[in-house]
């Protein structure tokens, strides 16, 4: 049985020391026989860096790595070209010197890798002079492999300086549309693209794939990916949780799958699904090792919540094109790994983008940080609040139903809270969901959706949520419990015990009434 290579981004260690290897070289062929200068935007931990190793082997003509891979027998091997590969993931971008000390010394190793002696003074004079330089020597046209261009503009999205960062970052880029005439071919990745700064106001020829149909797969694992790679450890996995092998595969897609930057074909995050089949258990690791701390100190708004509580739509002139100082949260969630596209729909001349969550392991990432980020309650207690709440809804407490609720919802502010029952609903399913109840909101029936179901045992719970400050409270109850018979939301429910609520809120005041069907 093949290894895994989690954490393994050199493709020749992957090739050469037992590691599976989903191929991607059929986008790559595609990519270096049909243009030059391109740009992708995936989150951290999608497989970006194993995408630029494979470039690079292969532009070195390092034959032997891909046999029995796609591109194998489509490859002139005679022809090696000189690769210029830079990774900006390790550098210090705490301030502007560091910054340029940063590129310094990635000039500096480079032209040690080379050979070259570098005498040009200023940073974008030295990497053009070592794109000629590396030409000349060589008598070959370079390739240049640039991952994580804008880890520096990321580090610095809330600092006074963001303009000088980016200004020097697109002075070191614009070197290499001067020095075209030296270049077989760029490809650029990173996490986001932002309108008129850095790369894309001075280096403004590159070809941007990042939401190209045809490149939806090329980072990221397909569903066929896994069913064929990987057998042996879902089989392991399902072996250990007394799973049959399907339901093992629906568990994983639920936990892994849901990426897509063309809403349509599905994708797994790939560190996660492989820490999930290496250690045959469900966990969160890609927020702890992704970007928790570009999310932590992005000061959100209510959109944050928002998007949990309702799809994001936006148009392809705010979604393609954001500004850094001026960033939507919903863009930035979806650069980020928090959100991916659903579906897109086109309108006239314009294509609109509605977003959403991906999968369970992104959502509770999602849900923690937003606690954590706008309330003060300890972990503890959010488990305790959530059990309590349940409790209190099977023994028809309202009173304590009421008092739980105003002391979870009492230290989170009012910014994030909104002016709409949907807030609320997402925040009550935030707490059900850290506390692990069997919670699911937005449930389809047959006549509409449900706010939210919770399962326990043989009983089912359905709530509905009414937030208004002008109607009263009495008609907000009657009118959620209408909606839940109208919709006939408990017919699928058959042979449960069903317990049926209003939840329902307004101004400063919280008021439920709960029936338990016969």
């Amino acid at each position: 049985m093949l290894k895994l290579p989690v954490g393994i981004e050199t493709f020749s260690e992957i090739r050469q020391e037992g590691y599976v290897y989903v191929d991607k070289t059929q986008y790559i062929h595609k990519l270096a026989t049909e243009g030059k200068p391109y740009f992708l935007s995936r989150p951290r931990r999608f497989g970006k860096s194993l995408l630029l190793s494979t470039m690079e082997e292969l532009f070195k003509g390092n034959k032997k790595l891909f046999e029995g891979l796609y591109i194998y027998d489509k490859w002139d091997w005679n022809v090696k070209y000189p690769v210029i590969s830079i990774n900006f993931g390790g550098g210090d971008y705490s301030s502007i010197d560091d910054f340029k000390d940063t590129l310094a010394d990635i000039l500096d190793g480079l032209s040690e890798q080379f050979n070259i002696e570098l005498k040009r003074r200023t940073l974008p004079q030295r990497f053009g002079e070592l794109i000629r330089k590396v030409y000349e020597k060589t008598k070959q046209k370079v390739v240049v492999l640039i991952d994580e261009y804008d880890k520096a503009i990321i580090s610095n999205l809330q600092n006074k300086d963001l303009d000088i960062f980016q200004t020097n970052l697109g002075n070191f880029y614009e070197t290499l549309k001067v020095n075209d005439e030296f270049i077989k071919f760029i490809f650029i990745t990173g996490i986001s693209k932002f309108a008129h700064v850095s790369v894309f106001s001075k280096l403004n020829n590159l070809d941007d794939i990042s939401l190209i149909e045809e490149f939806n797969g090329i980072c990221g694992y397909t569903q066929e990916d896994l069913e064929s790679k990987f057998q042996d450890y879902i089989q392991k996995l399902a072996n250990k949780f007394q799973y049959g092998y399907n339901d093992a595969l629906d568990e994983i897609k639920a936990f892994y799958n849901g990426y897509s930057w063309n809403g349509k074909e599905k994708l797994y995050n790939p560190y996660s699904t492989l820490l999930c089949l290496k250690h045959s258990n469900f966990s969160k690791k890609w927020f702890h090792s992704g970007t928790p701390r570009v999310l932590s100190e992005y000061p959100m708004s209510t959109k944050s919540i928002k998007a949990l509580s309702e799809p994001s739509i936006l148009s392809d002139d705010e979604f393609e094109s954001p500004v850094a100082q001026k960033i939507k949260d919903e863009v930035f969630l979806f650069q980020t790994g928090y959100l991916t596209i659903d579906k897109i729909v086109r309108k006239k001349r314009n294509l609109l983008y509605t977003l959403k969550i991906p999968n369970l392991e992104v959502k509770n990432a999602l849900l923690v940080s937003l606690l954590r980020q706008h309330s003060k309650i300890p972990t503890q207690d959010i488990f305790d609040y959530g059990e309590k709440l349940v409790e209190y809804i099977i023994k028809g407490n309202c009173e304590r139903i009421v008092e739980t609720l105003g002391d979870y919802l009492s230290p989170i502010s009012n910014e994030i809270r909104g002016k709409d029952e949907r807030y609320y609903h997402a925040l009550i399913f935030m707490l059900l969901f850290q506390s692990k109840i069997h919670v699911h909101n937005e449930v389809h029936s047959f006549k509409g959706n449900a706010d939210l179901v919770i399962e326990e045992e043989d009983i089912v719970i359905i709530i509905e949520f009414k937030q208004d400050d002008k109607k009263s409270i009495k008609y907000m109850i009657n009118e959620a419990l209408e909606q839940i018979e109208k919709k006939e939301y408990s017919r699928q429910y058959k042979n449960k015990k069903i317990i049926k609520g209003a939840i329902v809120f307004k101004k400063g005041e919280i008021a439920c009434k709960l029936i338990k069907e016969k």
